[in-house]
Order: C-alpha cells, then sequence, then structure tokens
C-alpha cells in the first residue's frame, strides 16, 4: 500500500470536505476513507462528464447549480445511468474543453 495513504489524517481530510460541501456525509466518508487507508478497496472508472468536474474544480452540487440541473441529475451521468442530451451534452463539451468557462455561469 502506498505510504502515502496510510499517513492520511482522516479527520483533517473529512473537515476540509465538509467545509467545502456540507451536504457530505462526514460518517460515511471517513468510512470510506478509512476502508481505503485499510487497502479494501476496488479501482473506479471515472466518466467523461466526472473528469470535465473535476477539471472544473467543483463538487457535484456546485457544478450541478452551475449547469442549472439537480444534483441527482448531475449523479446520474457521472454513473452513467442517463446521458446528457441536447444543450447539455454541448455545454459539457464546451466545458471540458475550456473548464474555466463554468465561472461564466455563476459558479
Amino acid at each position: 500500500m502506498n505510504d502515502e495513504i496510510k499517513n492520511w489524517d482522516i479527520p483533517a481530510i473529512v473537515a476540509a470536505a465538509v467545509a467545502d460541501d456540507p451536504d457530505i456525509n462526514p460518517d460515511d466518508l471517513a468510512a470510506s476513507l478509512a476502508e481505503i487507508q485499510a487497502g479494501q478497496y476496488h479501482p473506479v472508472t471515472i466518466t467523461a462528464i466526472t473528469e470535465t468536474r473535476h477539471k472544473t474544480g467543483l463538487s457535484q452540487n456546485k457544478f450541478a447549480a452551475a449547469l442549472g440541473i439537480p444534483a441527482n441529475t448531475l449523479k446520474s451521468w457521472e454513473q452513467g445511468q442517463r446521458k446528457p442530451s441536447g444543450a447539455a451534452a454541448a455545454l459539457l463539451k464546451l466545458l471540458d474543453k475550456h473548464p474555466e468557462l463554468i465561472h461564466e455561469l455563476g459558479a
């Protein structure tokens, strides 16, 4: 296991995450981080939509708000359960190439 992961300060990570996104469940996050620290995890495939959001540096809730969509819609896109269509798909392609434009949407 990576030595860096072994040395994670889980309470500090959880506090920072909650400060950034108060909707995060701190207990769930702490438990998940502890599992990773213990080596109990499986690789996750990141979707193109998730990569685009990561490029903007926003949480799911903030990214969804900037797009004017419910957070659950964004989550379903990121999990591959649904696909954006029309204007949403075009906007996501534009944001993938120019993530700084998210601030033009009021994020």
